[in-house]
This record gives C-alpha cells, structure tokens and sequence, in this order.
C-alpha cells in the first residue's frame, strides 16, 4: 500500500506538471503578444511550438534526474521551489542556447523573445509549484479518507517496530491506522506506545485478524525468531492481508536498502545509492564544465593567492596530501600550503587543527577561514578524482581509525569526494563532531539528486559556507 501510493503521488505530480507547464507557456505568449508592447509584430505561435515541445521534454527530463517526481517525506514547499527554480535556469538555458545554434545556421530564422523567457519563467515556477501543491493536498484528502484507510498490527515489540510505529503515527497519509503490537515477551495489555497495546501472542493472530479487521501485517521479529515466520504468514495469508517484512537491522543500515530479484529469488541490497547511470554520467559532466569555468574566473584570486604563499613563507607553494576517494581509492589532494613546512614532524597526523595553531603561517589563516586554500582542488575535480559536491576526503591514516569507531564510516566513500558537502555548509568543519558529519555525509548520499547538489553550491557561494566559522 505504501509503495503504490508512492507510485501514485509519482504519476500525479508527472501529469500534473507535464499539464501545467504548457499551460504556463502559452499564457506567458499571450501576455507577452496580446497584452505587452510588441514593436517588432506579433508572430503566429506556431513558429513556438518547437520551442514550447523541447522546454517540455527538457523540463521533463531535468525533473526526472533531480528525482522531483519521486516521494520523499522530508521536501518541503522551501526545497520543492529551489528544485523548481534549478530546473527552471538549466532548461531555458539549454533551450535558448540550441535554439541561438540552430539560428546562427539559419535552420531556423525567427528569435525567441526575451522577456517572453523572462513571463515564462515566473509563470512557469507559479504554476509548476501550484500543480505540487494541488496533487499533494489531493492525494493527501484521498489517502485520508476513510474508506482508505487500512489497520495493522506490528509483529515484535522490537526497537524496530517502535520506531515503525512512530513513523506510521507521523505520516498518516500512508493510511495505515495501527491497533498494537503482537509480542512474545511483553504483557498482554501493556502500552508500548500511547494508544499502542500489546494485543497478544503469535498464537493470538486468528482472533485478532477476525476481532481488529487488520489489513496490514508488520513484521519486525529480532532475527533469532524467525523460524516463527512461516506461521505467521500461512495466518495472514488465510485473512488476506498484506504482508510487509522489516528486517531487524536498522543498526546495520545507513543507506536505503533496495529490493532486487534474481528471477524468483528476492535479494535485499542493503547500501544502494541514488548517484549511478546517467544521474552519475550528467553529475560527472555539470563537474567539468563548472570546475573548469571557475578556473577560468577565479585565477586572478589563484595567482593573488600563489604569490602570497611564496612571498610570505619558505617552502612549496602547494601542498599535496594522501586522502581516500571514491571505492576506497586513495589520489593526491591539491591545497594550497597554510603551515611551515614539516608541519607534522614532531606531531605526527593531526585531524583538525586548532584555532591559533603555530604551525599554520599568518597568511595560511587567511587563505583557510575562508577556504581559498581548497581552490586548487578545482584541478581533482576536472581530473576527475573529486567532485564540487561530496563527503570531504580524509586522510588514509584517519579512515583507518574511523572505520573502527564508526562501523558506517566507508559508506561515504561510495561516492565521489567534494569539495564542498551537506555537512560543510550546515556549520560542520574543522573540529566538529565526527558522528553528526557522518549523519550528513550519508544524508547527502541516500538523497542524492541534481537539486541537493545546486542547494549545496548556493549555500556554499551566496550564504558563504565557504568561511570557516571555527577558524
């Protein structure tokens, strides 16, 4: 049930945008041609018609890499209007720009109006936002009605199953309606949760199903008790109901788990990633041709800072460091140097330095408050070895460390490192806690989409993430 009303809000919110949008642009037509000024004439809006299908098709096609038109709890209005307004930018740039090549060969021999761009980008996010919150609000009464609700039962009091239960009690428009838990070790009648008794044993099923009109079965026994598994299932089976299995491994998993199949056989993959095919190919493109334009710009700020470094201390200009990469993969970091030379000599590693080391040189605190430092790795990421967006890289050294304290730590590196990451720009840098930088590391990776990435780079550039604010 969960799943296919996932599905659902998908197939809505694709029809209600692939409707709104050519909506939005022949209103943005007619109010550019009928009701503004139009010194060079009114053109017949069949010569737009191309335009308006590749805009279509583009939009499209750009949503479906951000994954917008998948189900997820936590995008709000904020998040879906900067995913909007991403989409928006990529597409009509695009399109403009094919459309000036085609005109520049005299393919074609008509322009596209400026500010008729300029009417459908405002009408186009209106409406495009509008189509969002109608299908969420429909749906929404839909799944909330009561002929659409269904009743469950949680198997096992578990941790698991509380945390199930706390979940289903938050998102009701899943339409599940839970009466309890069945336990094997709890008493009969104790509240688990508020409203959340145990209503038997296993041995209880028949009457309960009979008694509580249960649709929905939850299954989350500790793995020692699944040799009862069968007898549950041959009980629910008799009452048609659903039959939904949660392993009992939440403190094994960090990343989604996926369902895979091998013919008949269900395979359970329990690290699965977003960023692959063509979502990886299209990130790996936006990182070439962003990385090597900010190259371009920003050399005047490169060279001021290179002849800084050599003028104001002895030793390289750059400092290349060992970090670990995507796969484990271990690749050379390019940084400007911020400490005298020989820094780690006497110390030996040091994670995080601190505010006013004395190994770092007066520049060098300069170039690392606000992160000039780390431009060079501008150049790892159009070789290919970073991207602009990713967990920050780590030292061998430390990895080895870390991935004996924190079981979850290698996760991150099932993605390509960045230069900049959702940790990063939610203030942890530098000294800050290990376990909250990796429950944002793997936030980033399990939600990976093209919009997360541009939040990220907007937060890094316009709300200046890129300063340190332990330094």
């Amino acid at each position: 049930m969960i799943e296919v009303r996932h599905k659902t809000f998908g197939r809505a919110l694709f029809w209600g945008t692939s409707f709104a949008l050519p909506l939005a642009l022949f209103l943005a037509f007619l109010v550019r041609f009928r009701l503004l000024d139009a010194p060079k004439g009114i053109p017949p809006i069949v010569l737009y018609l191309p335009f308006f299908s590749l805009i279509l098709g583009l939009h499209l096609f750009v949503f479906s890499l951000q994954g917008y038109f998948q189900f997820k709890l936590k995008r709000g209005l904020l998040d879906s209007l900067f995913a909007i307004l991403f989409n928006f930018v990529v597409t009509l740039v695009i399109s403009l720009g094919f459309f000036s090549y085609l005109r520049g060969y005299r393919i074609i021999r008509y322009e596209i109006s400026h500010l008729f761009l300029l009417v459908y980008f405002f009408l186009g996010v209106l409406f495009a936002l509008a189509a969002k919150a109608a299908v969420g609000h429909l749906l929404m009464m839909s799944f909330q009605a009561p002929h659409n609700r269904r009743r469950g039962i949680i198997v096992g009091a578990t941790s698991t199953g509380v945390q199930l239960a706390e979940k289903l009690a938050r998102y009701r428009d899943w339409g599940v309606d839970l009466c309890g838990f069945i336990d094997e070790e709890r008493e009969v009648g104790e509240e688990i949760l508020p409203g959340l008794p145990v209503l038997g044993r296993i041995g209880d099923l028949e009457e309960l199903f009979l008694n509580e009109k249960v649709h929905d079965l939850f299954i989350t026994l500790p793995l020692k008790e699944y040799d009862r598994l069968l007898e549950i299932i041959k009980v629910a089976n008799r009452h048609l109901a659903s039959i939904r299995i949660v392993p009992d491994l939440l403190h094994f998993l960090s990343l989604r788990a996926e369902l895979e199949h091998i013919e008949e056989i269900p395979i359970i993959n329990l690290n699965d990633i977003p960023l692959k095919g063509w979502k990886a190919v299209t990130k790996r493109l936006l990182d070439i041709g962003i990385s090597a334009a900010a190259l371009l710009l920003l050399s005047p700020i490169l060279f001021a800072a290179a002849l800084l470094v050599k003028l104001t201390s002895r030793g390289p200009l750059l400092y290349l460091q060992e970090r670990v990469g995507i796969d484990g993969k271990a690749f050379r970091i390019y940084k400007f140097r911020t400490m005298v030379p020989d820094a780690e000599a006497a110390t030996g590693p040091v994670w995080a330095s601190a505010k006013n080391d004395p190994r770092t040189t007066p520049i060098g605190r300069v170039l690392r408050k606000y992160s000039i430092d780390e431009l060079p790795q501008l150049a790892n990421v159009l070789r290919g070895e970073m991207s602009l967006v990713g967990p920050r890289p780590e030292r061998p050294y430390f990895v080895e460390k870390f991935r004996d304290d924190l079981p979850q730590y290698m996760l991150r590196h099932k993605v390509k490192a960045g230069m900049t990451g959702w940790a990063q720009v939610n203030g942890l840098r530098g000294n800050t806690s290990l376990k909250e930088r990796l429950r944002y590391d793997l936030y980033y990776i399990e939600n990976w989409s093209l919009a997360l990435d541009a939040k990220i780079l907007w937060m890094t550039v316009w709300r200046f993430g890129f300063i340190d604010p332990n330094l």
